[in-house]
């Protein structure tokens, strides 16, 4: 059967959400753009056609309904991933279509502004399965959302004309005032801001939605005191990183793969329940990694400033973007890399390989950048997997990270050639394999046996020998023999001090590097970064 079709999608999603350095904001932004389709198109659909006249019950059922029966003017096709499919009669004309795009966009303009969206119209043929009949038919609205965002820029945000105050966190024209705050932001702003505060004494949208979403995973029981007396942390100071320390840690998790295997569902309710079933692993994970924290919690004091608040304890990581096939949170930087492998590998339990990027800042470095970092790690994780698909044809997972830190280059590659490049070869030995045990040289679980090798073993380094050995790594051969043949002869006079002990890294002892490769660069900088065990120091 021949519907009628709109292929709704959102833009510019990272920048809308992380542009800022306020936790508040992009708490609100991420929850925005998770509602904008239900709580915004929905409602305009129902006010065009009539009440009753839109099915966006249908789609959600596990069963494959028969998709050439609507008794509807229109149905929601699916709605996820940023995307929004609605079905409507064969003789909808394009009068009705055109006004449901128009009053959307209007819409959000007031409501969600600052939020860029595009829409295609076209015709898609399905069988009484979902099938796509004429599979171009869907490539050809694909397409035109591709052109859209390509050649229309449309203005969201009230211009600024230098006349007026400009916001202090995103620049725009600061047009709207914030009577908590009592001060001028933009409209974009106010709107994030709002979603993520208390009115009339109940809880604030974003908050209520976020531990709804956790929620939902649970049994019924195990719901009701799941975190009793936590919270997540609403500003970024609130998340635990000491003073002294005052690194906080962006990280990005992403499936592998993905775009294949739904290209393989071939029906809308199998792509729907194969969504739903990657959003509901997604948030089961990170579900689990908080009873985990929740078990740890008090063993955080010793390397963390805990915070409470209204007599509830904050937690040390706030996610930002999760329930889809990718993930991001904000935590201290001290809990990046074991909350990052904790989650993979429970992915991994449950079927879903990914990749993930650490990008690891001071509190008060700017946030959108550090997330764009994050993602660039992810995709040279991505790079690793990939590679080894294609020479092996196994999925695997794999984690990169990078310290940031004043004027550096903007690109991940830029950084690596201009920091990370010593005289015989490349200086960070990642991205890192987080599915295999530490008998592998790149493996997540080397690098851990190397950190705390280095920090605890029984011939340890001090740190005045470990300075000394990040700066002759970036040296030549000439250095490196005569700081080893020191090592050797500290050993020999009874100062018990060498590299750290691990299996894979034998061939790395004998002159530092190996291949063109040096594994103790991304030791000695994780050593601030991973939490000592218990005992050790």
């Amino acid at each position: 059967m021949e519907f009628r079709a709109i292929l709704f999608d959102t833009r510019s999603i990272q920048r809308y959400i992380f542009s800022g350095n306020r936790l508040k904001t992009n708490i609100g932004a991420s929850y925005l753009v998770d509602r904008v389709f239900s709580d915004a198109l929905l409602p305009v659909i129902r006010e065009i056609l009539g009440e009753g006249e839109l099915d966006d019950v249908t789609w959600q059922t596990e069963e494959e309904p028969d998709w050439t029966k609507m008794e509807t003017k229109a149905r929601v096709g699916y709605i996820g991933g940023g995307n929004a499919l609605i079905l409507f009669q064969p003789d909808t004309e394009d009068a009705v279509l055109r006004t449901v795009v128009s009053r959307f966009t209007k819409h959000l303009l007031a409501a969600y502004p600052g939020l860029k969206t595009g829409a295609a119209i076209g015709t898609l043929s399905l069988d009484a399965a979902g099938r796509m009949e004429k599979p171009h038919d869907l490539t050809a609205l694909v397409h035109a959302l591709k052109n859209g965002q390509n050649t229309v820029f449309p203005v969201v945000n009230v211009p600024y004309t230098g006349l007026t105050l400009s916001c202090e966190v995103n620049g725009e024209a600061a047009t709207a005032y914030d009577r908590d705050e009592k001060r001028f932001f933009s409209a974009e702003v106010e709107a994030k801001l709002l979603t993520d505060r208390k009115s009339n004494g109940q809880e604030a949208p974003a908050e209520a939605e976020l531990w709804h979403k956790l929620k939902s995973v649970l049994p019924t029981d195990k719901a009701a005191s799941f975190l009793d007396g936590f919270a997540f942390p609403m500003e970024i100071g609130e998340l635990g990183q000491r003073e002294t320390e005052d690194y906080i840690a962006i990280v990005h998790i992403d499936g592998n793969n993905m775009g294949q295997k739904f290209a393989d569902c071939d029906t809308l309710t199998k792509r729907k329940n194969m969504s739903q079933s990657i959003r509901q692993a997604t948030i089961s994970a990170f579900t689990k990694l908080l009873e985990t924290v929740e078990q740890e919690y008090d063993t955080y004091s010793s390397y963390l400033t805990l915070h409470t608040k209204d007599g509830k304890r904050f937690l040390p990581v706030r996610p930002l973007v999760l329930g889809g096939d990718d993930m991001t949170f904000v935590c201290a930087a001290k809990v990046a890399i074991p909350y990052a492998k904790f989650l993979m590998e429970n992915l991994m339990a449950r079927g879903i390989a990914s990749c993930g990027g650490i990008a690891i800042l001071p509190s008060s470095y700017p946030f959108f950048r550090g997330y764009e970092m994050a993602e660039q790690l992810c995709g040279a994780a991505k790079n690793r997997m990939r590679a080894l698909q294609a020479k092996k044809g196994c999925d695997s997972c794999w984690l990169d990270f990078a310290m940031l830190h004043g004027e550096q280059a903007p690109t991940l590659e830029q950084i690596r050639a201009e920091e990370y490049g010593g005289v015989l070869g490349n200086l960070h030995f990642g991205p890192y394999r987080v599915d295999v045990e530490e008998n592998q040289a790149d493996s997540l679980a080397a690098l851990l046996c190397g950190v705390r090798e280095m920090r605890s073993g029984s011939h340890r380094m001090p740190r005045n020998k470990i300075k000394e050995l990040r700066r002759v790594l970036a040296r030549g051969a000439h250095e490196q023999r005569e700081f080893l043949a020191q090592l050797r002869y500290l050993g020999q006079s009874g100062e018990a001090m060498r590299l750290p002990q691990v299996a894979a890294w034998k061939p790395y002892e004998e002159s530092l590097w190996h291949q063109g490769r040096t594994p103790y660069i991304d030791v000695i900088e994780l050593l601030d970064y991973i939490p000592a065990e218990k005992g050790a120091e």
